[in-house]
């Protein structure tokens, strides 16, 4: 994707989705982002030009904000980079049953209505018979594995994987509608060296990658033309060493 276009990803405050709008925005490129909490990171990011958008995008009534604040900003928008998730355990599932409908809300059905309004609001056209939109949903590798501690979780994902291939028919040609399938990308600061260790095993590549792949990948999916409906996994080789593996 050429540098000068503008670039919308929702939950930028932290860890990966503050590193995709830092990367978008040293490439020249406008970037509005969601946040539901402020951070240090958010900071830096608006001080490198972050257009931030607070919201709570399981909030089905704050949707229609966001998007006449998006047609007011801009009046092209180049990519759509489908981020923000939630990711409570089963247990905490059980003792919040509003997190199922959360999980959903978040990582299939805002999308959905985000992405085809956007398109009404501001059309996408097709330039050479090429799409010049381009959708990515960020889902997870061990959809197809599954889980015993955080089923409704990956259920959820999995959906948004269908999602993706579904939109990616409807939206041809003006748009592209692709999904990355991270595994693990970055430890959290509180994980010990133990886990750490054991962690990486399950893996055939075994280092931890960082957020840096996942820029890598977008970009990829954002260049290239030719591609719709397709799920780029970067898990370094978890789902061929250890289908069932288990973080």
């Amino acid at each position: 994707m050429s540098p000068g276009r503008t670039v919308l990803i929702t939950g930028v405050s932290r860890r990966i989705g503050a590193h995709l709008a830092a990367h978008y925005l040293a490439r020249g490129d406008r970037v509005i982002g969601t946040y539901r909490q402020e951070t240090a990171e958010l900071a830096n990011l608006r001080e490198q030009g972050l257009h931030a958008v607070k919201i709570d995008l399981t909030d089905t009534n704050a949707l229609s904000g966001l998007i006449d604040g998006i047609a007011a900003y801009t009046n092209r928008l180049d990519a759509i980079i489908h981020n923000a998730s939630i990711w409570p355990s089963d247990a905490d599932c059980a003792r919040q049953p509003e997190l199922i409908t959360q999980l959903y809300q978040l990582h299939v059905t805002t999308p959905v209505q985000l992405t085809l309004a956007l398109q009404h609001r501001l059309p996408a056209p097709t330039h050479d018979e090429r799409a010049t939109r381009t959708v990515v949903f960020l889902t997870d590798a061990k959809v197809s594995a599954g889980s015993d501690g955080h089923m409704h979780y990956l259920a959820s994902k999995a959906a948004a994987e269908s999602t993706m291939r579904s939109l990616a028919i409807r939206l041809a040609p003006h748009t592209r509608v692709n999904a990355i399938a991270p595994g693990l990308i970055l430890f959290h600061e509180q994980d010990s060296t133990e886990k750490r260790a054991n962690r990486l095993t399950k893996n055939l590549l075994p280092f931890e990658p960082g957020a840096g792949v996942i820029a890598n990948s977008l970009d990829y999916l954002l260049d290239c033309p030719a591609l719709t409906g397709s799920t780029l996994t970067v898990d370094c080789g978890l789902h061929l060493l250890n289908p069932s593996a288990r973080d």
